[in-house]
């Protein structure tokens, strides 16, 4: 049985502009799957649909065996945390400190354990000297790895990463990518929604979303036999892809160009 089993949900802020339709989707516990599009596709109000944020118009979505509900959103929060792209929109304490504790204040956890828990999961995305330091005094790569640490306290069994490193410059962007990586590594089940090809290549499985519904889905090694499908779906390929590309298709011309030659030769 999946971790996460999505069965033909359907979304619209309005009758006649569906977001979401008919999306079927599986996700096992422990995968790391990036979920791509354009902006538009659907991806991000997918994701707001997996954690409760939004409710289908109608289909299930069932999560570690509970279907979500307005009974159970809260019980399937416990399991699943989200990073959203904006890093000023996560924080909701006054110090990184407060907002690591946040979580588990909701949770009841008891004050000596939180205490202990913060030291521990501050130090383990490297923020641990920043504990008394406000939202203000962080840049963008530091804001994400306090709402990772939140998430981690929490002892959640998934995170989501929506778009969560398109506001950070390139190095803060390559040292989440790699802590992703380390979460992964650790067991999470990861869910990164992106519309940058280059970061969904480090997921093990690629879903991608167009008008709604899941267009193309496979390993990263699949989708890259067939580039055009990127390129079906309204995605920019990055320059190596590009690069690549563009080099088959000479190789085809050039194919096609020699057989002609040929049989030319051979009419005379």
């Amino acid at each position: 049985m999946s971790y996460i089993d999505i069965q033909n949900i359907n979304f619209a802020y309005h009758p006649k502009r569906p977001i979401l339709q008919n999306l079927s989707l599986s996700i096992d516990k422990g995968q790391w799957i990036a979920i791509l599009g354009h902006n538009g596709s659907g991806k991000s109000t997918l994701a707001k649909a997996i954690i409760g944020l939004l409710e289908p118009d109608f289909g299930t979505i069932d999560i570690d065996g509970m279907t979500l509900s307005p009974t159970t959103v809260y019980e399937i929060r416990k399991k699943i945390g989200i990073v959203f792209q904006n890093p000023d929109n996560q924080f909701v304490g006054v110090t990184v400190r407060d907002d690591i504790a946040f979580g588990m204040e909701n949770l009841g956890v008891p004050q000596a354990e939180m205490l202990e828990k913060i030291d521990f999961y501050a130090e383990k995305v490297g923020m641990k000297a920043f504990l008394d330091k406000e939202p203000a005094e962080l840049s963008g790569g530091q804001k994400q790895r306090v709402a990772i640490a939140g998430i981690l306290a929490m002892q959640m069994d998934a995170i989501i990463f929506d778009e969560a490193t398109s506001m950070l410059d390139p190095t803060a962007r390559r040292e989440l990518m790699d802590y992703i990586r380390e979460l992964h590594n650790e067991g999470l089940t990861i869910i990164m929604i992106t519309h940058d090809i280059e970061e969904a290549l480090w997921a093990q499985r690629l879903v991608i979303i167009k008008d709604g519904t899941v267009f193309r889905q496979g390993t990263r090694e699949e989708l890259l036999k067939e580039p055009v499908t990127f390129i079906e779906a309204g995605l920019e390929l990055p320059v190596g892809l590009q690069i690549s590309n563009a080099l088959k298709q000479m190789n085809a011309l050039s194919l096609e160009l020699e057989e002609h030659l040929w049989e030319s030769s051979l009419k005379k």
